[in-house]
């Protein structure tokens, strides 16, 4: 990707993300999953580490390690979803009896300004998709740990079999989320750790039932892309409906529609 796309996405994702900052802290998807709860037990944060959330989003992930009193750096690439974490998380914290400090930092997930081995942990949550390179960025995650931190990550996944299939999932996604990349598959995301120096010491896969009109929602999608991504819902090749598993009514009749999107948690260690 040259400068100028690199640019043009930064752009893009600011201006999607800074629309809808709020959405994201409210989202009950992001802020009460069992990957959040899993991401954080396997994150094993003790008190006094220095931990970094990348694209840290409503800011849960990183809400979820102050309480367990590491010293946070919760950091995002859109200011306005940057400050509405930093409200979401002040605010909570007001009830805490324990709890780490938390700073705030615009950062780019491939460029992170911080020295090798100064940080004890490396998470980021349901992101990786809208960066430009997933695999640079896993390798500057690594770079910043010391030996034996931990990088922490979720992602949702493409099939690893299929690559129509996989171009499908992709261009769905794309079409309600401009900003949106790449998902990656399960052996993508085990090769940039290896290649980061991370051995894996944790990986699973996890569903994440979404309800179809709540997810345009979040976006704010207009009518037409709406009507566009039900149809490609309803459309689906046989291997892109074993994957979304969708629960359709009849066209027009009123009621919920409901499809899976899988993630990936995966857990790495510097070597």
């Amino acid at each position: 990707m040259t400068e100028h796309e690199k640019h043009d996405l930064t752009q893009k994702v600011q201006q999607q993300f800074g629309s809808h900052a709020q959405n994201y802290v409210n989202s009950t998807i992001h802020s009460s999953s069992y990957s959040l709860d899993r991401l954080l037990e396997l994150a094993s944060i003790e008190p006094g580490q220095r931990a970094l959330d990348v694209a840290t989003g409503g800011g849960h992930v990183a809400l979820g390690m102050a309480k367990r009193g590491a010293d946070v750096i919760a950091s995002d690439l859109t200011p306005k979803m940057l400050n509405a974490a930093r409200t979401f998380i002040h605010e909570q914290l007001q009830t805490q009896t324990i709890a780490g400090p938390v700073s705030y930092a615009q950062i780019e997930a491939g460029a992170l300004p911080f020295a090798a081995g100064s940080l004890d942990r490396v998470t980021c949550r349901i992101a990786p998709h809208h960066f430009p390179s997933v695999e640079g960025f896993v390798r500057e995650a690594a770079r910043v740990i010391k030996p034996g931190g931990l990088v922490a990550m979720v992602d949702q996944i493409a099939p690893a079999t299929d690559r129509a299939a996989a171009e499908y999932l992709n261009a769905f996604e794309r079409l309600r989320d401009p900003s949106h990349q790449w998902e990656h598959d399960q052996p993508d995301w085990e090769s940039f750790f290896d290649l980061a120096g991370l051995r894996i010491s944790h990986v699973e896969v996890c569903r994440n039932r979404l309800e179809f009109g709540w997810w345009v929602r979040m976006q704010q999608c207009p009518p037409e892309v709406v009507t566009r991504l039900e149809v490609m819902l309803r459309q689906a090749p046989e291997a892109v409906a074993e994957w979304l598993q969708p629960e359709l009514t009849e066209p027009g009749a009123p009621g919920a529609m409901y499809f899976s999107l899988w993630q990936l948690i995966i857990i790495g260690v510097k070597r």
